[in-house]
Order: C-alpha cells, then structure tokens, then sequence
C-alpha cells in the first residue's frame, strides 16, 4: 500500500500515515479506509516500509511497523538531513501474524515544528507484508 499525500507529522508525535492506494493484493489484505493491511493467512511474512520527509536540518526521523497498535520489531531512525537530499527511512523484517492482524506505519520527527512528508516519483510513504511460509 502507499500514500502520495505529503503529511504534515506534527513535533515529538508518532502519527500513523494514512496509506489508501493499493499496488498488488492478492490477498485482500489491503484496508484503504483505514490505511492497514490485515492478514488473511496466518504465517510468517516479509514485512517492509519506507517513507521520506522533507529536508529539515533539525532533529531526528524515526519510523516503525506497528502490529495490533503496538510497536513491531521492524523500524528504523536517523538524525535530520543538513543539506542535500531528503531523508529516507527504510525497514523491513520478518514477522509471523495470526489471521485478524493488522499493521500499520507510523512516524515520528522532532524539528521542533510539524514536517511534510516528503513525495517522489509520486510516492510519499509504502507499506508492503509477502506472506513467506507457515
């Protein structure tokens, strides 16, 4: 799933980005409305996620999968970007989810005022779970 809005994530705030176009689901995992992918097939899954703010100097970026409201194992931070290129956050990993699991990507940035986040080639923020095995 990803998004192509820019988002304002407001200071010091894990915010969840709201994701609503669907790439490929073979599954019918993908909720637009609610911006989750939930699992259909227990089993374990690669799990990865990206999003990217705009260029701010200040502070540091953080973004996490969650499972069932809760932090996963899978997330990544970096500190702010001085000149150049827009930070990018990555993660990715394996998790094992029951049928009825849902995950979801939030951020979190403390410039010290809210940040955009940032879009390119028409793409802000992804969310992708590829069932591996049982």
């Amino acid at each position: 799933m990803t998004t192509t809005a820019t988002d304002s994530i407001p200071n010091a705030t894990y915010t969840k980005v709201p994701l609503t176009t669907v790439g490929e689901d073979t599954d019918d995992m993908a909720d637009t409305i609610g911006g989750s992918i939930y699992c259909r097939t227990a089993g374990l899954y690669r799990v990865a996620a990206a999003v990217a703010f705009a260029l701010q100097a200040t502070g540091s970026r953080a973004l996490v999968v969650y499972r069932n409201s809760g932090a996963a194992r899978v997330g990544t931070a970096i500190p702010a970007t001085p000149s150049g290129i827009s930070p990018r956050l990555s993660a990715s990993g394996l998790l094992r989810l029951a049928v009825g699991d849902y995950l979801e990507i939030f951020v979190w940035q403390n410039s010290g005022a809210s940040l955009a986040l940032y879009s390119q080639f028409g793409v802000s923020a992804f969310l992708e779970a590829e069932w591996v095995s049982q």
